[in-house]
């Protein structure tokens, strides 16, 4: 899960609750019904172009996907250089119509080399297992079993790392069918998830394009009769009246805030201008939503609750070590962007209180609140309040200002290191090692992370 990276920014939307993201546009195939397997999957692949379907406006997904087309699909995917190609092959002429893509997925090491390719030999879910993990660079331990997998089949290790990364499954009876032949949709879902980890089944992370929130806003203004297959709500909310009730509105800011029992909260920041509809849900000017999204099957998911206020008070997904570290390093970067003084123009002018010299803060930090908010978005409440504290600031003339001293520190937070150490629903502590400088030296710290309701994770504290 990558809590500190999902977030959606759209403005300037009128006339109804409405909003769009590149990532929510979808293609549409003639011979794809909304309620297709794998509809979600092939969409995406769409708006990544990696696929385009045929010129007749099909995209035949249950037709054999041939060698060469999945080759095809690896470069757009993994944008490969086909240019400069030195590769040759007996069966597949310099003419041929995707020879530089073949030739180009050959000389990454992605297909195995040799002498002939056999484009229009159909692609089998051992030799699929195979070219995606040596596209994606997937590791693992090789250690899931199949039962019709033996450990001394060649194709045993790349199909057991493709299982471990929870791009495969395999079947119910507990086989992989690694002769199988592979179709067009089966090879666009797992292409999909190992694109993007929101498509992985075991997870419910949930892709921009299948998230109910992105869709009500779209539905309430495109599609009314489809709205209730977004909502199982626990409450009560005339969503037909409330659109009504807008005139204008611009979304400020979408973002992930939090999971707990399989269930994921969004919160959504907008500013409203309304018309004289009588409601009582949204104000005029600034609001800001909460949205409980569940999980109801795959690639199913249904909005729950909507409030003014967070509902889950804990996060039970896991914060990964990288996600720990990228939080920390932006901390870290606030904190120096803070003792900098901000950016935009400012009262030049040094004055004294008592024994201490100060200078006033930046346009972009020149009050406590903007400040405060500042660096909300990194520290838990306490940290940020320990902070503005033991920096020293005062309110002067109306402005804030800070002792007037320089600093600076030699650790490099973005090539640390992290391990967890401890962890639960509310408070996560890593063990951090941290490279001083360019020496060939790091320092030991230990961070601890807060879930803070309605925002996500935070740094509570950096204790050397």
């Amino acid at each position: 899960m990558k809590k500190f990276s999902k977030l959606l920014v759209v403005t300037a939307i009128t006339g109804s609750i409405l909003f769009t993201s590149s990532i929510a546009s979808a293609a549409s195939f003639k011979d794809l019904k909304e309620d297709y397997w794998a509809q979600h999957e092939i969409e995406y692949l769409v708006d990544q172009q990696i696929i385009k379907g045929y010129p007749d406006g099909t995209f035949l997904p249950g037709k054999t996907i041939t060698k060469a087309q999945a080759a095809v699909m690896l470069v757009r995917a993994l944008n490969l250089n086909t240019k400069s190609i030195k590769v040759t092959f007996k069966d597949v002429p310099k003419t041929h119509s995707s020879y530089k893509e073949i030739a180009a997925v050959v000389e990454a090491g992605i297909f195995p080399p040799s002498k002939e390719f056999k484009p229009n030999e159909p692609m089998t879910r051992e030799l699929m297992a195979e070219v995606l993990v040596n596209a994606f660079k997937l590791e693992g331990a090789g250690t899931k079993e199949f039962k019709d997998v033996p450990k001394t089949s060649k194709s045993y290790k790349a199909i057991s790392i493709l299982a471990e990364n929870d791009i495969t499954t395999g079947s119910a009876d507990g086989t992989f069918k690694p002769k199988a032949k592979v179709t067009r949709d089966q090879f666009s879902v797992f292409m999909a998830r190992a694109l993007n980890p929101d498509f992985l089944p075991n997870q419910y992370n949930i892709p921009m394009n299948v998230n109910p929130v992105i869709k009500l806003f779209d539905y309430v203004s495109k599609n009314p009769l489809g709205i209730p297959s977004l909502l199982d709500l626990k409450g009560n909310i005339d969503l037909s009246n409330l659109s009504k009730a807008i005139k204008e509105i611009e979304l400020v800011e979408l973002k992930e805030v939090a999971r707990l029992n399989g269930v994921t909260e969004f919160s959504v920041t907008l500013n409203a201008s309304l018309n004289d509809v009588e409601q009582d849900f949204l104000k005029e000017g600034e609001n800001k939503l909460y949205f409980l999204v569940s999980k109801k099957g795959y690639m199913d998911f249904k909005i729950t609750s909507i409030g003014k206020t967070p509902h889950l008070k804990e996060d039970d997904s896991i914060v990964t070590s990288k996600e720990a570290v990228e939080l920390v390093s932006g901390a870290n970067k606030a904190y120096w962007y803070v003792v900098s003084g901000g950016e935009g123009p400012r009262n030049l002018e040094n004055f004294m209180v008592g024994d201490l010299e100060y200078r006033y803060m930046g346009e972009t930090l020149d009050s406590e609140e903007k400040l405060l908010n500042y660096l909300g978005k990194w520290y838990s409440p306490e940290q940020t309040a320990k902070l503005f504290k033991d920096l020293g600031f005062i309110t002067h003339n109306g402005k804030l200002a800070q002792p007037n001293a320089d600093g600076g520190s030699l650790l490099n937070w973005e090539k640390a290191t992290a391990k967890i150490v401890k962890s639960t629903t509310t408070s996560k502590v890593f063990e951090v090692k941290v490279p001083i400088a360019d020496f060939d030296e790091y320092e030991i710290n230990k961070v601890e992370l807060h879930f803070v309701t309605g925002e996500g994770w935070r740094v509570h504290n950096v204790a050397q």
